[in-house]
């Protein structure tokens, strides 16, 4: 007999013992095929530093409606006061792919500086001259406190061999916290009564809430073996806010509770080290606009000054752009 021919039959007993199940009273063992499952999930985990830039700004105005039930008509704005963000903020992210068509992303940022840019309040109180800045002050911010949280879940709805394209929703929220010192008030328009030197304690206290889901598009392409290009941009028009102003000098609180839209562009550039290991460059833009009441809450002291307390609510609108600049560290399982 040949080598060949006893090889060719070795191979066939061979293969069809594995197949044959024996009893458990012979002490054999059932071979059964094994399944190997591979790309299934894909995970990166990152962290790094994002330099921002840009304002929260709020503006109130008229219609005016008093405690009384009567309402002013009029201008607007006749007040607004804007928030620095130049700030520097520490960030976590987690993408996870599921079978090379799910992509689910979640972020966490936190401020690690505190502006360094002044709070700027303006009042127009001319009726006859709207136009005209009566009040204007800075403010140094003396403690600030910021953070988000972002989620998302997106679908591969077209693929190429170094491209794909996706769509799916998320969910954002921010939540920014000033508290602020006049450094010094005055009027331009040579009104008196306005000028006043601070004492460096806290004169004004604000808070800002975001809550905003939204619809998102994207897209990535391969460059070349290491390097990636991914971009997106996200339009929601359920953006719910809420801000807390608190006009400490005036024992005055401000609540609003506004709606309206955002848009939120991203551009990210990826290299790969290694398999394993890689590095993300990014530029996020974020625009937001809402508008709704605020009710001004006086202190009741008021009552003995004016016979009443003057309560009342505003107009309101506020609009926050935001720039973030980022580099990451990241490592892909």
């Amino acid at each position: 007999m040949s080598q060949l021919t006893l090889s060719a039959g070795l191979v066939i007993g061979l293969t069809t013992l594995a197949a044959l199940p024996v009893s458990a009273g012979t002490n054999s063992i059932n071979v059964e095929p094994v399944e190997v499952i591979t790309g299934v999930a894909r995970a990166q985990l990152m962290i790094g530093v994002e330099s921002w830039s840009g304002d929260n700004t709020y503006q109130i105005g008229n219609p005016v409606q008093w405690f009384d039930g009567t309402v002013d008509q009029g201008y607007f704005p006749f007040s607004e006061l804007a928030f620095p963000l130049d700030i520097a903020m520490a960030t976590a992210r987690a993408n996870v792919e599921f079978y090379d068509t799910w992509m689910f992303m979640a972020s966490v940022k936190k401020n690690i500086t505190d502006p360094s840019d002044q709070m700027i309040d303006k009042d127009w109180i001319t009726d006859s001259n709207p136009n005209q800045l009566d009040v204007y002050s800075n403010s140094n911010i003396t403690d600030f406190d910021g953070y988000e949280f972002d989620f998302s879940l997106k679908y591969k709805f077209l693929q190429g061999d170094n491209w794909s394209l996706n769509g799916g929703a998320g969910y954002l929220y921010q939540n920014w916290q000033y508290e602020a010192s006049v450094v010094r008030q005055y009027s331009p328009s040579g009104m008196e009564g306005f000028d006043y030197v601070g004492d460096g304690s806290p004169a004004i206290r604000y808070t800002l809430e975001y809550n905003i889901p939204y619809l998102q598009v994207g897209g990535k392409v391969k460059l070349g073996k290491q390097f990636s290009l991914l971009s997106n941009i996200s339009y929601s028009p359920w953006v719910d806010a809420e801000n807390v102003d608190q006009h400490m000098l005036r024992y005055k609180v401000n609540k609003g509770n506004l709606d309206g839209y955002s848009w939120m562009f991203k551009v990210e550039g990826q290299f790969d080290f290694t398999e394993n290991w890689f590095m993300t460059a990014s530029y996020d833009y974020k625009k937001m606009k809402v508008d709704g009441t605020m009710a001004a809450e006086f202190a009741s002291f008021y009552e003995y000054i004016y016979g009443v307390v003057p309560n009342h609510t505003v107009w309101e609108e506020i609009e926050s752009e935001q720039h973030a600049w980022a580099v990451n560290v990241g490592y892909l399982f």
